[in-house]
């Protein structure tokens, strides 16, 4: 029998990289190899080489000797969707395919941050772990200033860190405005008070596209803060499982942990073992709320299956959710020297796709 075909849907930058072998964060080799050992072709392709029809695409196919060529194929009845998409066109491009009997997994991976916490919001025992999140008004932060010594505000959707303000209470009177300009990785403080805004926070506020967030008091590692990137994927049964965790540290004096910003990364042992806490405890809770919240998440978003969550742990490990990274990019255990866990980002989900074909697809018999 023909070895099936599995889709790898990548953004223009990564597609782009591929003749010459330099993609900025996807490893093609470890498709390759996770591909191989299921029993399955990748090819990789961009939305838009997909026919107007939705039965053919120009894709790129290893050959002999380990050279990537452009084939024109029928599109490949299961797709890993690694693109984040935009446009209306798009998503009607994507109905289509799933209207053809593709299945398309993590076909639409760009969700609000608010729209999450409002999914999860609705289960009992996942509201401990969830600190208060709103929308960016005048109204809303006084509201939340008069609740809360420390604060964030943040993008409701992706920013890898990229305009987050911190805002911590000194006084009856005063409060500490932490952010990061533009462009740059050094941290600015500014002092103001409730009856006069800076001009920066008055513009994060009066923008719809920031959240007014409670500061989760994250646990730290020699001084500074850090939160835990958690990649839960479906796997070769239809099970979601925790692949790994990862550690995230802000810089000395940040309160941000995205390595573009300056954080690094760390195993969870480390962070545990500076905290005199039960690596194997942490471990499992962590494990078990995660694959709570990846089920709960599936429920209201069909088609998910790939998730890299960020949760933030208390200096009692206790976990809290912060936010869901729907194309997880994956480097951050490689970062952090954790190879096999990243090699096993890959294989999870190709095993996945084996799972659909096997159980899911007619045509595969």
């Amino acid at each position: 029998m023909t070895k099936p075909y599995v889709g790898i849907l990548l953004d223009g930058i990564n597609y782009g990289g591929i003749k010459n072998q330099k993609l900025t964060y996807e490893q093609l080799s470890l498709y390759e190899e996770a591909a191989k050992h299921y029993g399955l072709i990748p090819c990789y392709f961009r939305l838009k080489d997909i026919s107007e029809d939705c039965d053919y695409v120009h894709a790129y196919v290893m050959e002999t000797g380990g050279k990537y060529e452009k084939r024109t194929l029928p599109v490949p009845t299961v797709i890993h969707n690694r693109a984040l998409h935009f446009t209306q066109t798009a998503e009607e491009k994507i109905h289509l395919l799933n209207d053809k009997g593709i299945s398309i997994f993590n076909n639409w991976n760009r969700f609000g941050k608010l729209k999450i916490h409002q999914i999860l919001q609705v289960n009992e025992d996942i509201q401990p772990h969830l600190p208060e999140t709103v929308r960016a008004s005048e109204v809303n932060l006084h509201m939340m200033l008069k609740k809360y010594k420390d604060l964030i505000i943040k993008p409701n959707n992706n920013s890898l860190g990229s305009g987050v303000i911190k805002l911590a209470k000194v006084d009856v009177e005063n409060w500490e405005m932490f952010f990061y300009k533009k462009q740059e990785n050094t941290l600015h403080k500014e002092v103001f008070t409730t009856k006069d805004f800076p001009v920066i926070l008055k513009r994060k506020i009066n923008s719809k596209i920031n959240l007014i967030q409670e500061r989760i008091p994250l646990a730290t590692y020699k001084g500074s803060p850090f939160d835990l990137r958690v990649s839960v994927q479906k796997n070769e049964k239809d099970k979601w499982q925790v692949t790994g965790i990862v550690g995230k540290v802000a810089q000395l004096g940040g309160h941000v942990t995205n390595v573009a910003k300056g954080g690094t990364c760390k195993t969870l042992e480390e962070l545990v073992n500076e905290l005199s806490l039960d690596y194997k405890t942490v471990y499992k809770n962590i494990e078990f709320f995660s694959e709570k919240v990846a089920s709960n998440l599936a429920a209201k978003l069909p088609k998910l299956a790939d998730l890299g969550l960020d949760i933030g742990m208390t200096n009692e490990g206790f976990p809290m959710f912060i936010e869901a990274n729907c194309r997880d990019l994956r480097i951050t255990f490689k970062n952090a020297g954790m190879n096999d866990v990243w090699k096993s980002t890959y294989f999870t989900p190709i095993g996945y796709a084996k799972y659909l074909y096997e159980h899911e697809i007619k045509e595969y018999d």
